[in-house]
């Protein structure tokens, strides 16, 4: 993930996204994610956007946040401030219709997503290059990044995950009394700065295009980048049938934008002294909700939701969301 961000009403929650049983109950994390990845976080000096599937290619993306100052016409609804008064977190109302939506939402690179999943190993970072591409609008460079989604099923090996690749925040073994599951940490990917001035980015870049010279039989050049920072995290705890999903997002002096379509609802409730919006989202029949909030001391929004087969009332899911921030989140 980039570093900052734009979250759509609710970013990426997509780390459970693929089934893996037949469970009953509606699985909100797909439409969670899809809507979270309207999203994009912008840091002060410079855009920095959880761009599509910047943050993982695959599974994640939420993580890919988007963060992004776009240009909607918005009506201000929710705010969340800073200490220093700065607005951290800003919803907006988004009119786009849900074919304006997708459309918006679709990359040209996306095309090479499963060329890149294929070469990657789970937990690996790629840096590729496609030649006769336009510059991504997303990013405005070149050297594009992806992450294969790793899940992490025994806490222990996560929790040394989360420690190795530096993550301000520490997500716990157990939520609400569920059990964990699994657990990913995604990367912070660099911004464009970093990538123009960085001589090992600057080199990756150069020896992919020097590759692109030499083998005119494809488009595609890519090689693994190791990397040491966390720009997400995600775990999913599970107490039978039912699960409780838990994100975070890293952002890095950035801000987060969540579009709010006109029927979804808001609300701001007080939780152990910190500002927690409850997010109802309207999807018909399936419509369902989640709980999102700041915190400040680790600069990361906080993303919290149930589904399975006993999905959590909002007072229920609000109980979680206070043991959480208790400890730490």
């Amino acid at each position: 993930m980039e570093r900052a961000g734009v979250h759509s009403g609710h970013q990426d929650i997509k780390g459970a996204a693929v089934h893996e049983e037949l469970l009953p109950g509606i699985n909100v994390t797909d439409q969670v994610m899809t809507r979270i990845r309207e999203m994009e976080p912008v840091r002060r000096r410079s855009a920095i956007r959880f761009a599509g599937k910047t943050a993982a290619t695959s599974g994640m993306l939420a993580v890919a946040l988007l963060v992004a100052a776009t240009a909607y016409a918005a009506t201000e609804y929710i705010q969340i401030r800073n200490k220093a008064g700065e607005v951290k977190v800003q919803h907006i109302l988004n009119t786009d219709t849900e074919e304006e939506r997708l459309a918006r939402g679709t990359s040209s690179y996306y095309k090479y997503e499963q060329k890149l999943m294929n070469f990657a190993k789970p937990g690996e970072q790629l840096v590729y290059f496609v030649r006769g591409e336009p510059i991504s609008e997303g990013t405005g460079r070149l050297l594009q990044f992806a992450y294969k989604e790793e899940r992490i099923t025994e806490y222990s090996a996560f929790l040394d995950q989360m420690k190795a690749k530096s993550s301000p925040i520490i997500l716990p073994e157990t939520a609400g009394g569920y059990d964990f599951k699994y657990g990913g940490v995604q990367p912070l990917y660099p911004t464009k700065d970093v990538t123009d001035n960085d001589p090992v980015y600057r080199q990756a870049l150069s020896e992919l295009i020097g590759e692109a010279k030499k083998d005119k039989t494809r488009n595609l050049f890519m090689k693994v980048m190791p990397w040491t920072e966390t720009g997400a995290l995600n775990a999913q705890y599970r107490k039978g049938g039912a699960f409780i999903n838990l994100w975070a997002f890293m952002m890095s002096g950035g801000n987060m934008t969540v579009h709010q379509k006109p029927a979804d609802k808001a609300e701001k409730i007080k939780v152990e002294g910190r500002e927690v919006i409850y997010n109802y989202i309207d999807y018909g029949p399936n419509s369902f909700f989640y709980l999102t909030w700041y915190n400040e001391p680790k600069d990361a929004y906080i993303q919290l939701n149930s589904w399975g087969d006993r999905v959590l009332t909002k007072e229920q899911l609000l109980k979680v969301a206070g043991e959480l921030i208790k400890g730490g989140l």
